[in-house]
């Protein structure tokens, strides 16, 4: 994650306490902003009714001696002196008579203007409000403005002057109006305001920085080396160990984490090293199996070559039969007459009988020593039909005895096949014989062999009773057999040792059987076997 994104949680706590400082310093500078408009205000107040207390008292001479040329001209002089202040005279019924902007002279104020409307709104006589209620605030010219009135009471050298005199019951001659402008005040309270708002920013930026720098060396810091030791840990780098101490809560949570590092290490070496005792014992086993396989196969091997037995010796006993009568023949003729022996052209052709004979006899005895003899595997180029006639001629005898008809369909194109001669010899007759046991009244084997891309083929095919397919689910497990009711002594491995030697050839075995549809056994190997391994 970026350091500076908004789901890390720099920012995020960053964030909050900034936030949370900036609503805080805006309450603050708020409420001093409001509290400093408010003593200046009440400070405004406190001014002009101190400057009407001021103005009535230099007045009042003139007003006592009715001068109206000096109050007229003192008025003008506050004006062209002071710009933002007005001065008034009223006279009890509201007239202007004195003003400090000439165009309201003689004018009468309405009772709810706002120089009038706190005695005559609020009913209570203007000599009875205290002076803290005689000051106002309103707009003036569309500019804040503070006033103050002044009551002007008819005192007792006013009521006897001879100038002007006032009955002594008309308490209440007029009031001395005073107003000032606030622009001034107005424009130093923005700029303070201005400036209170540039040093509440200065302030949060600065103390958002210094808290985002303490939290990013303190929090954000630690939390990442945390991250780069889980994630090796992730990547079985079990070595890996938390080693920021800085921050003492961090710091405890590292040791924790570095003792479950500690931990996974031992754990990881004692996987390792069970592994290697595990893989060790595997090879073992798998050498004791290969054994057991190869134990098993010779003994299948001498379970076919007893089968076998019986039947070459049928095959034998007819050729030599032969022999021995010819000889017997040859032996008379040439007691009788050894003249005649010598030029009798049928002796030559009895004595080639003989020959012909004893050479199959000789045949069946070394392809039944070839099939016999046992030898460590060894992968070569074997031509396969070849191979495939050999192991069938070994059957002949069995075939006819068991009036089996045998249909040979050869590929020319399938030549040479890498592999094991006498495994895959073994694998060709174990299936023949599986075939013609499974057609007790007769029937048809076919020996196919296709040439395939980078494939060859072998298939047997009978038409026995062939089997169901909870049979077939199990006819390549060892010691299984169909035949123990037939009184036989198989034992069940002849399938088995068949799927074993495909599966040392690199090949796939498939089988396509029903009840009373005999059965299909096809061989697929691989020309050249990448890894061929011997039992």
């Amino acid at each position: 994650m970026k350091p500076w994104s908004f789901r890390s949680l720099t920012v995020r706590l960053t964030g909050t306490l900034v936030l949370l400082l900036a609503l805080l310093l805006a309450l603050t500078t708020w409420i001093q902003l409001q509290l400093q408009s408010s003593y200046a205000k009440k400070c405004a107040r406190a001014a002009v009714q101190a400057l009407a207390e001021s103005l009535f008292g230099a007045l009042h001479t003139a007003m006592m001696a009715n001068d109206r040329g000096h109050l007229r001209d003192s008025v003008a002089q506050i004006t062209k002196r002071a710009p933002n202040v007005r001065v008034r005279i009223f006279s009890k019924d509201g007239t202007i008579m004195f003003s400090s902007i000439p165009e309201e002279l003689g004018q009468r104020l309405d009772p709810s203007a706002e120089a009038c409307y706190k005695c005559h709104q609020q009913g209570v006589p203007i000599e009875r409000l205290p002076p803290g209620e005689r000051t106002r605030e309103f707009l003036w010219q569309e500019e804040p403005a503070v006033g103050a009135i002044r009551p002007i009471e008819n005192e007792e050298g006013c009521s006897r002057s001879s100038c002007h005199a006032h009955p002594p019951e008309r308490r209440l001659l007029g009031v001395l109006d005073v107003s000032v402008k606030l622009t001034q005040m107005r424009v130093h309270q923005q700029q303070i305001t201005l400036f209170m708002v540039l040093v509440t920013v200065l302030a949060l930026s600065l103390v958002g920085g210094v808290v985002m720098a303490v939290v990013h060396k303190s929090v954000h810091q630690p939390i990442g080396q945390l991250r780069k030791t889980l994630e090796a840990l992730e990547t079985g780098n079990y070595s890996a160990r938390y080693e920021h101490e800085d921050i003492e809560d961090f710091a405890v949570l590292g040791r924790a984490l570095n003792r479950t590092a500690q931990a996974l290490e031992q754990a990881n070496s004692e996987l390792v090293r069970w592994a290697q005792t595990l893989e060790r014992r595997v090879e073992e086993k798998t050498a004791e199996l290969r054994l057991a396989q190869e134990h098993m196969v010779q003994v299948e091997r001498m379970a076919s070559l007893g089968k076998l037995a019986a039947v070459v010796a049928h095959e034998i006993n007819n050729p030599l039969a032969s022999v021995v009568t010819y000889a017997k023949l040859l032996l008379r003729r040439l007691e009788a007459d050894p003249q005649r022996f010598l030029a009798d052209p049928e002796c030559r052709s009895i004595l080639q009988s003989i020959s012909a004979e004893a050479s199959r006899c000789g045949e069946i005895v070394s392809n039944l020593l070839l099939f016999a003899r046992r030898s460590t595997a060894r992968f070569e180029p074997v031509a396969l039909n070849t191979l495939v006639e050999r192991t069938i001629y070994l059957l002949k005898h069995k075939l006819d005895m068991a009036q089996v008809k045998l249909v040979m369909e050869l590929d020319p194109a399938v030549g040479e096949l890498i592999c094991d001669a006498g495994q895959l010899q073994q694998a060709v007759l174990a299936l023949a014989v599986n075939a013609v046991d499974a057609m007790p009244g007769g029937g048809t084997l076919t020996i196919q062999t296709r040439a395939h891309d980078g494939h060859v083929s072998i298939v047997v095919q009978d038409t026995g009773v062939g089997m169901d397919e909870e049979v077939q689910a199990h006819i390549f497990e060892p010691f299984f057999t169909t035949k123990q009711d037939s009184g036989s002594k198989n034992l069940g491995l002849g399938l088995s040792v068949v799927y074993g030697i495909v599966q040392r050839h690199r090949g796939s075995i498939q089988v396509q059987s029903a009840p009373g549809r005999g059965a299909t056994f096809t061989m697929v190997l691989p020309r050249q076997p990448e890894e061929a391994s011997a039992p």
